[in-house]
């Protein structure tokens, strides 16, 4: 792929967002990268990569340094948590496919998806304070912290995420909506079996398992233990609130 430069990426981010969001049809995105210099080829590379990036798919045309760079940091910024981490496992996707294709080190694009996975890892530590990051799914082993504390997962929560979405799954909020930007992605992940009655590590599945809940209807939930169920909270809201 010929050298992108750092003043057509904004551009044809632009235009492949477009593109995948059905504002303009490809042709008409190649054009229009043409004008400004980029090669047809190039341009349709990256436009691909977007719809794969974003959708968390493996891509076999190499975005360069800074391409995938900007395109992770504008996945959060326009999208979110979750399809940042759709474009994070995308990019993984693809060094594995591009070094054992070519028997190489990608060590660029490998710092980049290092420094994507601790975003990740640490907005899910921080915003999050109940989940302790675990490489697998599953979930229950206990970890000493001051009181003993169960792993849970970050990739389950994205995966339900991605799933359900990031309006409480109780009253509707939308953190988006209400909020702008700062409200992207925003949402906490319940448990419907919490992690404490189970006492054994098991296989969480992030669709049959969690759900996304708002703060308060999640502070609801744990009212009392045993924790209220969903269909109890979503009974307790009145007709005005629905």
């Amino acid at each position: 792929m010929p050298q992108i430069t750092m003043n057509e990426i904004p551009k044809i981010y632009r235009l492949a967002k477009m593109v995948y969001f059905n504002e303009i049809s490809k042709n008409d995105a190649l054009d229009e990268a043409e004008k400004f210099g980029m090669n047809r080829g190039s341009a349709h590379d990256l436009i691909m990569n977007f719809r794969y990036m974003y959708e968390g798919q493996k891509y076999s045309r190499t975005n360069n340094n800074d391409t995938t760079e900007y395109y992770l940091a504008n996945f959060l910024k326009d999208f979110g948590f979750s399809i940042l981490q759709n474009g994070v496992d995308a990019l993984e996707k693809h060094i594995e496919y591009y070094e054992n294709l070519r028997n190489t080190t990608m060590k660029g694009l490998r710092a980049i998806l290092k420094k994507y996975q601790l975003i990740l890892n640490n907005q899910d530590n921080i915003i999050y304070p109940d989940e302790i990051e675990s490489q697998t799914l599953s979930e229950g082993a206990k970890k000493q912290v001051i009181v003993n504390a169960y792993e849970r997962n970050s990739k389950a929560r994205q995966e339900c995420i991605k799933y359900y979405g990031t309006k409480c799954f109780i009253c509707g909020f939308d953190f988006e909506k209400q909020y702008g930007e700062i409200g992207k992605g925003f949402i906490h992940v319940h448990h419907v079996k919490p992690l404490a009655e189970i006492n054994e590590e098991y296989k969480v599945n992030p669709i049959q398992d969690l759900r996304p809940v708002c703060p308060n209807c999640h502070a609801m939930i744990h009212k009392k233990k045993p924790a209220y169920s969903i269909e109890e909270i979503k009974s307790f809201l009145t007709k005005d609130d629905l």
